[in-house]
C-alpha cells in the first residue's frame, strides 16, 4: 500500500520548500512535520481524570504559556524563559536583518551529505551541561551581574526573540563571545574582556549581535562548526601548518568540510553585525566597538589613527587579502565588516525598524530624575528702626542699643552679652553749620 511522506515546513512561515530538503533555503532552520489536527478520544475519560492529548506539549505553570499568569512588569518566565514583546503586538521578521549570503552560504552546507548526518547527531544533544561542563562559565540572572542581564533581556526582546537564551560569562575566554546549542535551546558566552571594555549601548550592540545568531538560527551550525574545527578563534584553517602541507590529501579532504563552513561563518557575522546596528541605530557606535574589538583594547583604541588604520586596509592587495581570508579565518577582516555595516545603515528598511526601536526605547525610558533646586537663601531681616548697633571692641560680638536708653545722654556704659567686656558709647559732637558766604567776607 503506497504511503503519502509526511509534509515538512519552515516554523517560521517561510514559503513551500524544495522535496527532499530538510533545512528551509530562507533562513536555515530545520524543517519540522506538518502535524494533522490530532482528534480528542472517543471514549469518555474516567470521572476525575483528563483526556490525553498526544504530542500536547506541557504547559509552564509559572506564566501560562503566554505569560498571561505574570505581572504585567514582568518581562521574564522564570520557569520557561518566555520573553514579554517589547510592547503589544510587536514582532521583528529575522528577514529584518538577515545578510542575504548569510542564507546562501547556509544552503550551500546544507548540500553537504557528512554535515546533514552531523547535525542530526548533534541536535538536541548540547544544552546547559555541555556549556557549563565546556566552560568555566557563570549564568548571568536577575542576581546575577544583574545590569548586563538586564542588558541582555533588552537585546532578546529587541530581536523578537520568543524566549531568553542562556547568557554565560567565561573568564578563560576575555575577547571571545560564542553562541551555541540549537534552534529551540541556545546559549550565549562571553568573555569577561567584553564586560570590563563596553558599557550601555556598546554591551547592547555586543548582546544583540549574539541575539542575531539567535534569533537566525545559527546556534546550531555554530554548535557543528565548533565541533568539527575546535575553538574557531584559534583555528588556522586550511593553511594553518603551511602552503606544502594544504595540498596533502587528507588536508584537502578536511577542507572540503571544512571550508563552508568558515565561508558561511564570515557571512554569519555580517547577519549579527547587522542585528546589533538594528538595536542601537548608530553606525558610529557599532563601527567603535568593532573596530576595539579587533585590537582587543578599547582603551588602546583611543590612541589609534583611524583613518590611517583604514587607509592601511584599503591598500592591501585585495585579491591576497580575499583568499588569506577564505583560507585561514571564519571571520571577515575588519575593514570589509566595516564596509558593509556603512551600506547596512544607509538600507532604508533596515533602519526603518531601527528607528522604531528606538522610539519604542525612548517612550519606555523611566523620566529623568529632576535636579534638586539650589537652596534659596533666606533674606536678611531689616535692622530695627528703633534701635542702633554696636559691636563689642574685644571679641566683635554686635550689640542692639534701644534708642530711649540713648535719649538725653552724651555718653552709656554696655556690657557685651558674651565677654561681659564694659565699653562706653559717646555722642558724636554736632558740628555748626556753615555760615553763608556773604557772612564771611564782610568778616575779612
Amino acid at each position: 500500500m503506497a504511503t503519502t511522506a509526511t509534509a515538512l515546513v519552515c516554523p517560521q512561515g517561510h514559503g513551500p520548500q524544495a522535496p527532499g530538503t530538510r533545512f528551509c533555503t530562507f533562513c536555515g532552520v530545520q524543517l519540522v512535520a506538518l502535524m494533522a489536527p490530532v482528534q480528542p478520544p472517543a471514549a469518555v475519560p474516567a470521572l476525575g481524570t483528563a483526556p490525553f492529548v498526544k504530542n500536547q506539549l506541557p504547559v509552564c505553570k509559572v506564566c501560562g504559556g503566554k505569560g498571561d499568569l505574570l505581572g504585567p512588569a514582568e518581562e521574564i518566565c522564570t520557569g520557561c524563559g518566555w520573553l514579554r514583546p517589547l510592547v503589544p503586538g510587536y514582532s521583528l521578521d529575522r528577514s529584518a536583518f538577515l545578510w542575504a549570503q548569510d542564507g546562501q552560504a547556509m544552503t550551500r552546507l546544507q548540500q553537504i551529505p557528512a554535515l546533514n548526518s552531523m547535525v542530526r547527531s548533534v541536535s538536541d544533544k548540547v544544552g546547559r551541561p555541555w556549556i557549563e561542563s565546556t566552560f568555566n562559565g557563570i549564568r548571568l540572572g536577575p542576581k546575577q551581574l544583574p545590569d548586563v542581564w538586564k542588558q541582555a533581556v533588552l537585546a532578546a526582546r529587541i530581536l523578537g526573540l520568543p524566549s531568553m537564551p542562556d547568557v554565560y560569562v567565561a573568564g578563560d575566554q576575555q575577547w571571545n563571545t560564542y553562541t551555541f546549542g540549537t534552534d529551540n535551546s541556545a546559549f550565549i558566552v562571553l568573555g569577561t574582556a567584553i564586560l570590563t571594555n563596553f558599557t550601555d549601548d556598546e554591551m547592547l550592540f555586543m548582546l544583540a549581535r549574539e541575539m542575531g545568531h539567535c534569533r537566525a538560527g545559527h546556534a546550531l551550525w555554530k554548535t557543528i562548526t565548533r565541533f568539527l574545527n575546535g575553538d574557531t578563534s584559534l583555528h588556522g584553517g586550511l593553511l594553518s601548518n603551511g602552503l606544502l602541507n594544504a595540498i596533502h590529501p587528507m588536508k584537502l579532504l578536511e577542507g572540503a568540510v571544512e571550508m563552508p563552513l568558515m565561508a558561511w561563518s564570515r557571512q554569519s557575522d555580517i547577519t549579527a553585525d547587522r542585528a546589533g546596528l538594528l538595536a542601537v541605530g548608530d553606525e558610529a557606535l557599532a563601527r567603535r566597538v568593532l573596530l576595539a574589538w579587533a585590537i582587543k583594547s578599547a582603551r588602546l583604541l583611543k590612541q589609534v589613527n583611524i583613518e590611517e588604520w583604514m587607509k592601511q586596509e584599503e591598500e592591501s592587495d585585495d585579491k591576497m587579502t580575499r583568499f588569506s581570508e577564505m583560507a585561514t579565518s571564519s571571520s571577515m577582516y575588519t575593514t570589509r565588516r566595516l564596509r558593509l555595516l556603512s551600506g547596512a545603515a544607509r538600507e532604508p528598511e533596515l533602519m526603518r525598524h531601527s528607528q522604531t526601536v528606538r522610539s519604542i526605547l525612548k517612550d519606555l525610558a523611566p523620566p529623568p530624575k529632576p535636579k534638586p533646586a539650589a537652596p534659596i537663601k533666606a533674606a536678611a531681616a531689616p535692622a530695627p528702626a528703633d534701635s542702633i548697633r554696636a559691636v563689642c571692641e574685644k571679641c566683635q560680638t554686635a550689640v542692639r542699643i534701644p534708642f530711649a536708653a540713648l535719649r538725653g545722654k552724651q555718653s552709656l556704659n554696655v556690657r557685651c552679652p558674651k565677654c561681659q567686656n564694659v565699653f562706653t558709647l559717646r555722642s558724636k559732637p554736632v558740628a555748626p553749620p556753615p555760615e553763608p558766604a556773604a557772612a564771611q567776607d564782610q568778616a575779612v
